[in-house]
């Protein structure tokens, strides 16, 4: 066939029709690849869902996403002993194999469960072969598989633990994954049904820990020896009747270096008595709270009066609305977050309390105000006019308001949720406080909904 003339037509190979057909593919390699690390689910090991799916488009996309090891540093869950529905890959321990050996050189993080005896071996092998390179390490297995796990050895990199029990506080031996040396770098700590006295830990490097379903004086024995902790969670105490009886009288704990505190139900708050913390800055009480006169009375009111010189953030959930008398002695306090707010509590005393023409020196210091998870869009005169009276400062004791935030869930179900949308009403008196300096942001927290 003569070469194609002037006004002959064009013939192109099959892959430059492809560049025709599929512009993407003429970008280049390096920008794909970063495309392909902001789009997957990290770590998800499952067929239909990146980085796999990826694997299945087309030739150039599956030799890129091999090439990818920021794509295959991370596998967030994978079950021993359960049908894994990966019929090429049917053996869990090889699958996370080929998964690590696509990501190079890569720090690894793993997330493992392991329901009974019969795969302890297989969880013990894995551990082992990758304990060099692991910087995260989850593993939710039964009491008895972690307490069997002998293969003491090092995890240089390991930054980030969580050992979570799939039953109750069974009573088995202590738990070791490694020597008291052996994770230099480790500084998170969860812990889930699982006694801190039971783990062999280097507690004094610790800077977060989080404790879920563990006793009151287990808590404060992982207070006593993390010495070195920054930021402290609780979760949901044990179920009643199912506290540890290492000590009839809990003994007071003083922590001169938690900064941070989070306690997530009223259940929760009988360790607030027990704690001064002189370098407190952050405090989370979280969930709902039900047990109000009880933990106003005992524990939360004289908690807070002792931290009140250095706690500058408070994060409180609403149920429906919260006490007045809980931030009355916060005069250091700069940013506020009310959470789970059915509707925009506009009514409420604390909107009321905050307006400084009424109540000049309430929260006098406050600088960002949020109402989070919040299922309404409506922001309405008398909320404006309490955000307009701390547009302005009168003297170096009461701070101008420099934000305010309305958050959305992002993901509600219930049908009167508001819209991915600014909303439509007073638009124009927000955007006047806009103009006078303040940050509003409303809509869901990725959302770049300003004025």
């Amino acid at each position: 066939m003569p070469p194609p003339g002037p006004e002959g037509p064009a013939i192109r190979r099959p892959s430059e029709l492809n560049l025709v057909t599929y512009p993407v593919l003429t970008l280049p390699l390096e920008i794909t690849a970063e495309i392909f690390k902001w789009c997957i689910d990290p770590g998800c090991p499952y067929p239909g869902v990146a980085p796999l799916v990826l694997t299945r488009i087309c030739r150039q996309w599956r030799a890129l996403a091999f090439a990818t090891p920021a794509l295959w540093d991370t596998i967030t869950e994978i079950e021993f002993g359960y049908s894994f529905g990966l019929p090429s890959h049917p053996q869990p321990e090889a699958f996370i194999s080929t998964w690590f050996s696509r990501a190079g050189t890569r720090p690894l993080s793993l997330g493992i469960i392991c329901p009974d005896m019969l795969h302890s071996v297989c969880l013990e092998l894995v551990i082992l072969q990758h304990a060099s390179r692991f910087q995260s390490l989850d593993v939710m297995a039964g009491l008895k598989v972690l307490s069997d796990f002998n293969g003491v050895q090092p995890f240089p990199l390991l930054s980030d633990l969580t050992l979570c029990s799939l039953h109750n506080h069974e009573e088995e031996g202590p738990i070791q994954l490694f020597d008291i040396q052996g994770a230099p770098a480790l500084r998170r700590l969860t812990l889930e049904n699982v006694h801190p006295s039971m783990v062999i830990m280097p507690w004094a490097q610790l800077t977060n820990m989080s404790l879920t379903s563990v006793s009151l004086g287990e808590c404060l024995n992982a207070l006593r020896w993390a010495t070195s902790l920054h930021e402290f969670r609780r979760h949901s105490p044990p179920d009643e009747g199912k506290e540890s009886t290492s000590e009839d009288t809990p003994t007071p704990v003083n922590h001169s270096l938690l900064t941070s505190l989070a306690i997530s139900t009223d259940g929760d708050a009988d360790i607030l008595p027990l704690l001064t913390l002189s370098r407190l800055q952050t405090l989370e009480l979280g969930d709902r709270w039900r047990g109000y006169q009880r933990s106003l009375d005992i524990d939360i009111v004289p908690f807070l009066s002792r931290v009140s010189s250095t706690v500058c953030t408070l994060k409180v959930g609403m149920s429906p609305s919260v006490p007045l008398q809980w931030l009355h002695p916060l005069t250091q306090l700069t940013a506020l977050e009310l959470v789970r707010s059915v509707h925009l509590p506009s009514k409420t005393d604390i909107i009321r309390a905050l307006d400084r023409r009424t109540s000049p020196d309430f929260l006098p210091r406050l600088q960002a105000f949020v109402f989070s998870e919040c299922r309404s869009d409506q922001v309405d005169d008398e909320l404006l006019d309490t955000l307009g009276s701390r547009c302005d400062t009168t003297d170096a004791a009461h701070v101008t308001l420099q934000s305010f935030s309305l958050i959305w869930p992002t993901f509600d179900y219930h049908s009167d949720a508001p819209n991915a949308r600014l909303p439509l009403v007073n638009v124009l008196p927000l955007r006047a406080l806009a103009g006078r300096g303040m940050h509003i942001h409303i809509g869901t927290r990725g959302q770049n909904n300003f004025y």
